[in-house]
């Protein structure tokens, strides 16, 4: 990935609904320049999608979580059972498999406190897999991936 590439994707993860055009112009290539780049980079797997951003307060998730999830890998139909139930849960915005003492790290949106503790206690820690969870509240928002670009 060379400097024009690095800044073409910058500017998409600012905003992907750029024209080639303006695109173009906030580079410093022509439009058909950018094309070609933007295609390599997806044809290349560097550009997996274009995707929306939604904002979770509006929607009326007023609460993010991060879980940790320890699962009973002596049961591995349990085990998978777990993982097709939290691809599948509205409320599970990310789930990652971990090295360490905890298996998952749940990124989990609610309405509001009582509606996460009814997702922990009620849904989560109910799954045949799961062993132990234990949750952080986010409080704020330092830096993430939408702002993270550092090419």
């Amino acid at each position: 990935m060379d400097s024009f590439d690095a800044r073409i994707v910058r500017e998409l993860e600012r905003d992907g609904r750029l024209s080639w055009v303006k695109l173009a112009g906030k580079v410093n290539l022509s439009a058909s320049a950018c094309q070609r780049r933007v295609e390599a980079l997806q044809s290349r797997g560097l550009i997996e999608r274009f995707t929306v951003l939604l904002n979770e307060a509006a929607l009326g998730y007023g609460v993010k979580a991060f879980v940790a999830v320890s699962i009973d890998r002596q049961d591995p139909a349990a085990a998978r059972e777990f993982r097709r139930w939290v691809a599948g849960h509205r409320l599970v915005q990310a789930c990652h498999m971990l090295s360490g003492a905890d298996d998952f790290m749940l990124e989990v949106v609610a309405e509001d406190l009582e509606s996460l503790g009814r997702f922990l206690d009620g849904e989560l820690l109910s799954q045949p897999a799961v062993k132990d969870a234990s949750s952080s509240i986010v409080l704020g928002k330092v830096k993430s991936r939408e702002t993270a670009v550092s090419f």
